[in-house]
Order: C-alpha cells, then sequence, then structure tokens
C-alpha cells in the first residue's frame, strides 16, 4: 500500500513546495546585490544607493541644437507642467526647488546658522550691529557690482544681510545645486527629474509607470518639442529595463534551451512518449529548484537566473543516460535500475558538490546560482530515478537497438599520440602568447544595448558635475551623537591621509548634521539678530535693495525667529529646504542617518592601482569611500581569496568522491589528468580567442571542473562494468554523454543572448569548457585506460 502511494506522496509534496516557493519567488534588478556586501567598497556603494538614489524619480536628459541654447528650461518647464497637469507626476523639476518655494532656502540658512560654528555666528551678529549693519548692506551692493552674471549675480542682488556668506555654503554652492545642474554649459542640454506620483515597489510598476510617462512626453513633442531629443535614465528606469531583459532572458532562453535539447533528444531516441516524460520530469525539477530558491532567498538576482538553463542542460543528461542505457539492458526495471542508477546518482552527488563550493565564496549572486543548480540536481537524480525510468522501461520498448562498433574511439597508443600533440600545442600557444589576461572592471556589471546607461553616458558628458572624479565618503550613524563622533574620526583619517600625500582635498557638510549643543550655544544671538529684522530690512531697503531683493533676509530672520523659540533639536521641515540637505544628508526622525562628502586623491596617488591599500584604510566602522573606481582592486582581491577557499575543499570533497566511487588510485589520477589536460586547452583557446577572465566566469571553473569529474565518471564505471568493451561503450555511455555534452554546451551557451555582459562572458567560457571536458573524457580517457583493463 506504502509502495502505490510512494509516488503520488512525492508528486504532491513536491509540487506543494515548488508551489509555495515560487509565490515568494522575486526578481532582484539591483546591480549591486550580486556583489559581496561584506566589502567596504560594495557597502559604500550600497549605503551611497540607499541613502541618496532617489528610487521613485526619472531623470530626463533633453538636448537639442545650436538655435536651442538657453532657451532649453522653458522646454522642461513646459513639459514638466504638462506631465503634473496629466497626472503621471507627483511633482517635476527643471529647477532647483528653492527658486521656487524660496521659504525652503530660508529656512535652511536660519538652521545653518543656528546649528553653525558659535564663532561665525558672533562675527555675523557684529556685522549686523546697530554700529556696523550699514557697512555691511554697501559691502553687499559693492560684490553685486562686481558679481559675474547668471547665477552669482542673483544669489548676491538678493543677500544686503549676507547670510549666504555662512561658512557652510560653500558646499552648497560647490555641489552643483544651482542653475548649472540643470542645464549644461553649452546651454544645449536641460534636466527635468519626475517624482512618480505614487510608490514604485518594484520593476514591473516602474516599467508600467515609464510608459506613460513616454506617452505623455510624445503627445507634449506634437505640439511643443518636436526638434528636442529626450532620453530617459535615473532609478525607475534601470529598474525597469534590467526587469524586463531578466523576464527576456529567463523565458526566452529556456525556451530555446529546452527546443534545442528536446530536437537533440528526439533525433537520439525517436519517440514521443519518452521526449513528453522527460519534458514533465524537467518542468517539475525547474519548478522545485526554484521553489526551494522562494524559500532560502526572496529574491534572485540577475546571474542567479542564469541557473535555469544551466540546470536544465546538466538535468536532461540523467534522462538520457537512462533511455540510452535502456537501449543496451533492456527493459526491465531493476536492470535499467542497476545499469544508470549509481553513474545518475553518483554523477548528481559530485556535480552538486561543485556547485556548492560557490557558497564558499563571497558572490552573493553566484552563491545562490549554485545552491539552486545544486538542489535541482538533487532533485533531478531523484525524480528521474523514481518516475522517469519505470516510465522509460513501460513506453521505450521496442526500439531499435543501440549500433555501433565503437570504431571512432581512440585506442591506446592513438589516443596518447592525440594527447600529446594536443598537449604540445596548447604548451606553445601559452609559451608564446602568455596566459589569458584578466579584467575586474565594474563594466562588465552594465546590462548590454542599454538605453538608460546610454541616456546617462550622455548625461556626463553634458554634466561634469555627474562624473566627478572625487570620491565618495559616506558616513553612517544610529544617533545625531553618534554622528558627530564619526564625522569628527572622518576628519581625523582624511587628516592624516593628507599628511601622508594620499589625499589633496575633502569636503564634508560641516555644520549640516543637527548638533543641540551648539544650537543652544548659538540661540542667543539668533533670537537678538531675529528681534532687529525691522531695523535691518529698513536699512537695506533705503540702501537700494528691492523688495524682491529683501524677501531671502526678511525669510531668514523670520525663520530664525521660529528657531530660536524650539526647544531641543531644530531641524529644517519644509520639504524644499529638505531637498537641498539630501544633497549632503539623511537623517530619519530618531537621529540616525547618512552624510555625505568627497575626497580628492593626491598628485600621482592610484588609488585604484598602487596606492590601493593605503587608501582603502580611509572606510570602515561606519565610514565608507563610495567610488566603482575602487570596485576592480576590491574584487580582484577577493577573487584571490575565494579561488583558495572553494578550490581547496571542493578538490578535496572531488578526490574524496572518486576514490569512494572508483577505489582504484590509477583510476583517480587519469580523472584528474583529463581535468587538467582540459583546462590546459582551454588556457590556449582563449587565448588565441581575446577571452579574458573576470569575477565571474573565473569563479565558474569550479563548475567546469565539476562537470569534467562527471564525464570521466560515467566513462569509467561503464568501461568497468563492461570490462573494457569500447562497442558497448560507444552504444551506450558515449553516446549519452555526447547528447549530456551538447546539452549543456546548449545550456550554458544560451547565456551568451543574455542582457547581462558578466553571463555572457560565463557562456562562452563555459562553452569551451564544457565542449573539451565532454571530448576528452568520450575520445581520450578510454584509450588511457585500455592498458588497464583485463
Amino acid at each position: 500500500m506504502l509502495r502505490r502511494l510512494a509516488l503520488p506522496i512525492l508528486l504532491v509534496v513536491s509540487i506543494l513546495v515548488a508551489t509555495a516557493g515560487l509565490m515568494r519567488l522575486r526578481f532582484d534588478t539591483d546591480i549591486l546585490s550580486m556583489l559581496p556586501g561584506n566589502l567596504p567598497e560594495v557597502k559604500g556603494l550600497k549605503v551611497f544607493h540607499e541613502a541618496f538614489s532617489r528610487n521613485n524619480e526619472l531623470v530626463v536628459l533633453i538636448e537639442g541644437g545650436e538655435e536651442d541654447e538657453g532657451l532649453l528650461g522653458e522646454a522642461a518647464k513646459s513639459l514638466g507642467e504638462h506631465l503634473e497637469e496629466k497626472g503621471v507626476a507627483k511633482r517635476a523639476r527643471w529647477q532647483p526647488l528653492w527658486m521656487s518655494e524660496p521659504e525652503g532656502l530660508s529656512e535652511l540658512l536660519a538652521y545653518l546658522w543656528l546649528n553653525g560654528d558659535p564663532a561665525a555666528v558672533e562675527a555675523q551678529a557684529a556685522k549686523l550691529s546697530p554700529e556696523s549693519s550699514q557697512a555691511t548692506i554697501k559691502t553687499s551692493l559693492d560684490d553685486i557690482a562686481t558679481a559675474m552674471e547668471g547665477m552669482d549675480m542673483v544669489m548676491k542682488s538678493h543677500d544686503p544681510l549676507g547670510f549666504l556668506r555662512h561658512p557652510s555654503v560653500a558646499a552648497l554652492t560647490s555641489s552643483g545645486e544651482g542653475g548649472e545642474a540643470f542645464e549644461s554649459e553649452d546651454g544645449r542640454a536641460h534636466l527635468l527629474f519626475v517624482e512618480a506620483p505614487q510608490a514604485i515597489d518594484g520593476y514591473r510598476s516602474a516599467e508600467a509607470w515609464l510608459i506613460k510617462v513616454k506617452a505623455e512626453v510624445a503627445a507634449w513633442q506634437k505640439a511643443d518639442g518636436g526638434n528636442l531629443k529626450l532620453r530617459y535614465t535615473g532609478e525607475p528606469a534601470f529598474s525597469s529595463e534590467i526587469g524586463r531583459a531578466m523576464e527576456t532572458d529567463l523565458s526566452g532562453s529556456i525556451a530555446i534551451t529546452l527546443g534545442l535539447i528536446g530536437l537533440l533528444f528526439w533525433w537520439m531516441q525517436r519517440r514521443l512518449s519518452l521526449l513528453l516524460g522527460l519534458t514533465v520530469i524537467l518542468t517539475l525539477v525547474f519548478a522545485v529548484a526554484l521553489g526551494v530558491a522562494g524559500w532560502m532567498y526572496g529574491k534572485l538576482s540577475i546571474i542567479a537566473l542564469s541557473s535555469a538553463e544551466i540546470l536544465i542542460g546538466l538535468a536532461v543528461d540523467y534522462g538520457l543516460v537512462i533511455c540510452q542505457e535502456a537501449k543496451v539492458t533492456g527493459h526491465k526495471v531493476k536492470p535499467l535500475r542497476e545499469a544508470s542508477g549509481r553513474p545518475v546518482l553518483f554523477g548528481a552527488v559530485t556535480t552538486a558538490i561543485v556547485f556548492s563550493a560557490l557558497n564558499l565564496g563571497g558572490f552573493p549572486g553566484m552563491a545562490q546560482l549554485g545552491s539552486i543548480v545544486a538542489v535541482g540536481l538533487v532533485a533531478a537524480a531523484i525524480l528521474m530515478l523514481v518516475l522517469y525510468l519505470p516510465f522509460v522501461a513501460k513506453f521505450g520498448v521496442d526500439r531499435a537497438p543501440a549500433v555501433g562498433s565503437g570504431r571512432l574511439l581512440p585506442r591506446s597508443k592513438a589516443a596518447w599520440s592525440i594527447t600529446a600533440v594536443l598537449a604540445v600545442a596548447s604548451f606553445t600557444v601559452l609559451f608564446v602568447m602568455g596566459l589569458p589576461g584578466i579584467d575586474f572592471d565594474s563594466k562588465i556589471m552594465r546590462p548590454r544595448n542599454s538605453q538608460a546607461m546610454e541616456a546617462f553616458d550622455r548625461l556626463q558628458k553634458a554634466f561634469p558635475g555627474w562624473n566627478s572624479q572625487t570620491m565618495g565618503l559616506v558616513v553612517e550613524a544610529e544617533s545625531d551623537g553618534e554622528m558627530q563622533a564619526r564625522l569628527a574620526e572622518a576628519h581625523r583619517r582624511v587628516d592624516e591621509a593628507k599628511q601622508a600625500g594620499l589625499v589633496s582635498g575633502v569636503k564634508l557638510p560641516d555644520g549640516w548634521w543637527p548638533d543641540a549643543a551648539t544650537q543652544e550655544k548659538n540661540r542667543a544671538r539668533i533670537s537678538a539678530m531675529a528681534q532687529d529684522r525691522e531695523r535691518l530690512l529698513a536699512e537695506a531697503d533705503a540702501a537700494g535693495f528691492s523688495e524682491e531683493g529683501l524677501a531671502l533676509g526678511r525669510g531668514v530672520l523670520e525663520a530664525m525667529a521660529k528657531q530660536s523659540t524650539i526647544s531641543g533639536v531644530a531641524f529644517p521641515q519644509l520639504e524644499s529646504a529638505r531637498e537641498v540637505m539630501r544633497l549632503f544628508l539623511n537623517r530619519d526622525d530618531k537621529g540616525g542617518g547618512y552624510v555625505l562628502g568627497s575626497v580628492t586623491s593626491g598628485p600621482g596617488v592610484e588609488p585604484a592601482a598602487k596606492d590601493y591599500p593605503a587608501f582603502s584604510k580611509l572606510a570602515g566602522d561606519g565610514i565608507w569611500l563610495s567610488s566603482w573606481s575602487l570596485f576592480k582592486p576590491a574584487i580582484s582581491k577577493l577573487v584571490d581569496e575565494d579561488m583558495t577557499r572553494m578550490l581547496l575543499p571542493m578538490g578535496i570533497l572531488l578526490v574524496g568522491m572518486m576514490v569512494l566511487i572508483f577505489r582504484r588510485a590509477g583510476d583517480v589520477l587519469l580523472a584528474l589528468f583529463a581535468m587538467a589536460f582540459s583546462t590546459l586547452m582551454l588556457l590556449a583557446i582563449m587565448k588565441i580567442t581575446g577571452l579574458r577572465w573576470n569575477f565571474v566566469n573565473l569563479m565558474a571553473t569550479p563548475l567546469l571542473l565539476g562537470t569534467g569529474i562527471d564525464y570521466a565518471i560515467h566513462v569509467t564505471l561503464t568501461l568497468r562494468r563492461t570490462g573494457g568493451c569500447f562497442k558497448e561503450l560507444w552504444n551506450g555511455t558515449s553516446k549519452a554523454l555526447l547528447f549530456c555534452g551538447a546539452s549543456n554546451v546548449i545550456g550554458f551557451g544560451s547565456l551568451i543572448t543574455s542582457s547581462s555582459e558578466a553571463l555572457v562572458s560565463l557562456g562562452y567560457v563555459a562553452v569551451i569548457g564544457i565542449t573539451l571536458s565532454m571530448a576528452v573524457s568520450i575520445f581520450l580517457l578510454p584509450g588511457w585506460k585500455t592498458r588497464r583493463i583485463p
């Protein structure tokens, strides 16, 4: 009774686990999720992304020609108002927010004076005293006369009382939060920032919103901006693009992989029922693997999604081995299980161990890939032996028996001769041309053919401030007190770096983070200045400042009056004030948050090369450097550590598995030799074709070694079982392994069409490596073993 129910119970449990897990599964479109979060350099990038990027804001780059110079601001305003009117934008910004809401700038300036250096506040109070205020106002008039046209003149004509001369405002005026941040220097490009009307909770909602925005932009262009070129970038654009590419990769490549493998299977087996049964099992295996991933991770990165094609390519091997062995051993369940059970189980366990070893590395995406494939292979082996094998025994009868003499397999002398020729050729290539290069450039993380990235590249050319050579310095803390301590520590580290010649400049928004003690010291003087506002405004009016020119001073003095009466820590409340502050800090209601500054390396210093070890000491304990330029040396160091951390235990496990399976030292050594020989030829071919190692395909080398060992296990066990009969080897295991290798090549080869450069590089190396491992195990390994078989 229990034996009858075993299969239905197994099916039901598998389907329930898969379904529940799949419902939890989400795609993670964040490129940083593929990288090790414990690296300080990655931590800095992630902290910057979380604190200062705007997930709900689309950046629209408006480009015009020579005839549009200086006129794009009006076009951006027109488009922004159109998007707001149509309800596809909560808010559109075509100029600094404080220019349309000056009370925000007033509140911010009042806060900076309240929170600033007491000595500077005392000096300002002295300048605005009855004895000195008129001289201060006259100095402001003189500054207007010598000011440059543009934003500099506008700001000075609105500042008779000198509030904009606060030391901390220097950070504001040098940040790019001015006219130049929205319009390019040549006047031929303008930025429009469009905020989504609701929160964007995934790439699908980002895509849906982006479609609406583009439709309204097209409608606007018909009336107003037909000669302008608009490009889209920012977080929603990237999220939509990457998410859609991931879906396309997952559906398209899996369909291609299944289709090609199905045709290959049909060509070898010529039985539709066996193909349909195999498809059902593969679908179940795939669902179980992703379902377990849903329970384990919840979100899958771009790299982890490639596990689908890889798993299909590997899992189908076990089904074909069973089908091919049935041609040789017959269609009785017991003999068929004896012939194929051990190779399938041992092959699955060995390959699963190899993929599981990816968890020993530091890359989350590769760890996810390894776990999914490992779980899928174990599930595939069990389901194939328990469900598919009896199915083959029942529905695979009356097929034409396998034919072939095995003459295609070189015997001992020929096999060793071919090996020698190929080894000499490979060594010659590597000796003359050298080993394949290594490239750890962060550009490999970019999606291919990305319109959002193309727009961002053009934006960086038009607005140099977006492509600064300085590195971000991000400070995080959980309270106001901790932030003040960490800012002091950041200054200490930077000062030491300056003394060592590593750093030539640093910008930290001193005075921007609220300091309760400083505010208490300044409160009395700020209150006194506010009480003198009528006198000060009257003097500025008498000196010739217009009502518009007095608006900023009036607003600052009124804000000072309010803030000086606040008990506890004062902090700007207006959205327009916080909009400016978010350029430098992000503070939560509990007092914790982030501060953003920057550091510039000294002359001749190479932070991403020879000076990386010393420069990286700036980071740690809540103080992080944020720069993609530091990605290369950090990842290079991690890959070196990961290769040792993965290959050593994996090598021990593989050798242990082979000793347990073979029980003969000679067979273990030949399998290891096959693996080393395949690797040698892989290096030579990579050098000839110009392929380079990167952190993704280098992490995949254990996978190639594992598949090579898997093939060697199948060939060696078959040679033993058949007494070294090349005919039975060719008609059974060799033909099966040819299909297996072809299916694996199809599985990994489908990555070449991926939208991710990282996966494309993995696909090329894997296809070459698997082809070599398969060819060596099928055509050379039997000949190497000929003399050892009775």
